[in-house]
């Protein structure tokens, strides 16, 4: 079967360009013709994947977006059996779909008759209209629910995958005492410190600012900062601010990372106050190796947060005050310990997923009628929540 991959750009610190790459490989062990487009590729790929660069020139990022999607629909027209997208484009017969709907909540008037919104709404048209033969493959049930009562789908037109787990980023070892001081003291962490751990590419969606805001008044608290530098696009922006309220000083920015189970297995506890995130792969990887986590209520994997009982679940909508008593709560050694050890345990107990398999079957077989979706954990207690254990933070 000859299967044409399209993704805007392709970059190695992108979790959906790994999705994308990921999913080519499990095509071809499967002995299929696999040709992958994009318009820029920053990434490694494997020997037997043929690459087509389409180039694109625009003023702005929805410009550019309709014109890469125009120049896949016209080089894939009747040369592949199946089409995929991995961003919002044209002709696809399968969308791989990890962004939430344009229109959703419903924008401003004044917001919604600029070109930008126009020309994303017309992209995401193009898979999810009612007349559209496209089917979804969605991380998550919510991110399907929320495309299928805007644009007025059946459940049908919709494949929820499990979340992924890479084997490479499960080292629950890491955590064992001696091995976390080595880790520590190779981060040059001073002694005696709370470590917190932010990751991430888009620091103000992933809610950096919120976190730096929470580092005030703490001078226990060391934060180390993985995806982004202090000294470029809003890094810099996170730099200046951590400059600006006094605690430049314990605030480390370490750019893109590939070991990010030393990351993981250094910290005390992950913070990720997000303002959007459909999945949040990063908690599922946290809670698994053992790190607690404080993530935002509107993150899709928050729910696996709550399955293993390892972490604090901030409600929406958002409060400070709320980040602040979850992060003070967490100075208890034994409610940490306990969240930790809830993690490790769901992790080494659920049913290993693995997502790109179940998306490489729908790919290559079809939309099965049978109810794809994530299976539902063993039992466990209600996840940690700052409503439950706010009484008891110090003020």
């Amino acid at each position: 079967m000859r299967v044409a991959l399209g993704i805007v750009r392709l970059f190695p610190e992108g979790g959906l360009q790994r999705h994308c790459l990921d999913v080519a490989r499990l095509l071809l062990d499967r002995g299929h013709q696999v040709t992958l487009f994009t318009s820029k590729n920053l990434c490694d790929l494997p020997d037997n994947l043929p690459l087509t660069l389409l180039p694109v020139r625009a003023f702005t990022n929805h410009g550019f977006d309709l014109a890469f999607a125009r120049k896949f629909a016209a080089a894939t027209a009747g040369w592949f059996d199946r089409t995929v997208g991995f961003n919002k484009l044209s002709g696809l017969d399968f969308l791989y779909c990890a962004d939430p709907p344009v229109d959703v909540p419903r924008r401003a008037f004044p917001y919604r008759i600029l070109p930008r919104h126009g020309v994303r709404l017309s992209l995401e048209a193009e898979s999810f209209r009612p007349a559209s033969a496209t089917h979804i493959i969605a991380l998550t049930a919510s991110l399907a629910e929320a495309y299928r009562q805007y644009w007025g789908l059946d459940a049908g037109r919709f494949t929820v995958i499990p979340p992924v787990i890479d084997s490479t980023r499960r080292r629950d070892d890491l955590r064992h005492p001696d091995r976390r001081k080595a880790l520590r003291a190779a981060l040059h962490i001073p002694p005696g410190r709370s470590v917190w751990l932010w990751i991430g590419a888009k620091p103000h969606i992933k809610g950096l600012d919120r976190v730096l805001a929470a580092m005030v008044g703490r001078p226990e608290a060391f934060l180390l900062i993985v995806g982004v530098t202090a000294t470029r696009g809003e890094g810099r922006a996170a730099a200046a601010k951590a400059q600006r309220l006094g605690i430049f000083d314990r605030v480390r920015f370490y750019g893109y990372c590939e070991d990010i189970p030393d990351f993981l297995a250094a910290a005390d506890v992950l913070v990720h106050p997000a303002r959007l995130d459909v999945t949040g792969q990063v908690l599922l990887e946290s809670i698994i190796n053992g790190l607690p986590v404080i993530a935002s209520a509107c993150c899709g994997f928050a729910s696996l947060v709550g399955a293993a009982n390892a972490g604090i679940v901030l409600p929406e909508p958002f409060q400070q005050s709320a980040l602040e008593a979850a992060v003070t709560r967490l100075k208890d050694a034994t409610l940490a310990g306990l969240l930790s050890r809830n993690g490790i345990e769901y992790g080494r107990t659920v049913v290993p997923l693995d997502g790109m398999a179940v998306a490489a079957d729908v790919i290559e077989h079809g939309p099965d009628p049978a109810d794809r979706t994530v299976p539902v954990p063993r039992a466990a207690p209600a996840a940690v929540t700052v409503s439950e254990t706010a009484s008891t933070a110090d003020p």
